[in-house]
């Protein structure tokens, strides 16, 4: 058994399957912990509340739901711990999101197109509780 198989997966709520694929393949090759993928707010909410995570990336390609997802998760409405570490991706980010990002303690924006490092920095982010 690989140590990743031993600890909960890191939920990934992606709908860009090529970035959800990089991100999913780069924590499998480098025996990081498993990336579940999803690929909408409405199934990652079903997730989460089946289950605990060890970690939560949002993409904010749908922010105002993706926002609301967050607020859900730190409102603890779900079966992961209110403070699990949350990442989040985006191809931009304004003054108003990072305020947002802020409120909602994100840990780190991963900012797209992203390098590899980014993301198994942001993988090793979201292995470690608040």
């Amino acid at each position: 058994m690989s140590p990743s198989a031993a600890q909960p997966p890191i939920l990934l709520v992606e709908p860009s399957s090529l970035t959800a694929s990089i991100i999913v393949s780069t924590a499998r090759q480098l025996n990081m912990p498993a990336v579940r993928q999803v690929g909408s707010v409405r199934t990652a909410q079903q997730h989460l509340a089946a289950q605990g995570f060890l970690g939560v990336m949002v993409s904010l390609e749908e922010e105002q739901e993706a926002v609301a997802l967050l607020e859900q998760v730190r409102g603890a409405r779900f079966a992961v711990h209110a403070r699990v570490p949350v990442a989040v991706t985006t191809a931009q980010v304004d003054a108003s999101t990072a305020v947002k990002m802020k409120a909602l303690q994100v840990r780190r924006v991963l900012l797209k197109p992203f390098k590899v490092r980014d993301v198994i920095a942001t993988i090793q982010i979201l292995q470690h509780p608040a």
